[in-house]
């Protein structure tokens, strides 16, 4: 008889797991005229943080892409899990919510911080057809609303659904918590 063995593969989001979100949140402070800090970020969205629109938030996220995608500092804790694992042998996914016109930029950022990877998977908000395809063993994100709706699917039968720990998304469940 054959033993085959499974491929383990981990998929990992960006903004808020391999990356620091702090110069965004320092980009919309300046933008806003406010001064929240990290620890006060109580919610996933920003809208919902600053108490403006969801059109104010896309505009101001859109005069400051570039400057996030190409200068916020990689999470040192995640991005070392992910040097670790790709040199066991685990294949390294990045599933993210950034446009496609961002993936150059996201791909820059990556190389400048040592993130290594084997797929990039842009575009992708809902992320659980991605994470079923690929049959990811391990999937990590910050959003807490996204794991919990992904915990009542058939992914997490397969795959531990792993919550980047934020401030924001302390009162939702998942599998497990990684620290950063």
């Amino acid at each position: 008889m054959k033993v085959t063995k499974k491929i383990l593969r981990c998929g990992f989001d960006l903004d808020g797991t391999l990356f620091s979100i702090k110069l965004m949140l320092q980009r919309f402070n300046e933008a806003t005229g406010k001064r929240i800090e990290f620890s006060q970020l109580n919610n996933y969205s920003f809208a919902d943080v600053f108490k403006i629109s969801d059109q104010q938030e896309y505009d101001i996220f859109s005069r400051i892409k570039t400057d996030i995608n190409l200068h916020s500092k990689p999470l040192k804790k995640t991005a070392n899990l992910v040097r670790r694992l790709s040199r066991q042998g685990i294949e390294i996914d990045i599933i993210t919510a950034r446009r496609e016109s961002a993936m150059e930029e996201t791909k820059i950022a990556l190389k400048e911080s040592g993130i290594v990877f084997d797929k990039i998977f842009i575009n992708q908000p809902d992320k659980y057809n991605v994470i079923k395809d690929l049959n990811l063993t391990r999937y990590f994100d910050d959003q807490g609303q996204l794991i919990e709706r992904l915990m009542k699917t058939d992914v997490a039968d397969f795959c531990e659904l792993t919550l980047i720990d934020a401030p924001y998304n302390q009162k939702f469940s998942c599998h497990s918590r990684f620290y950063v």
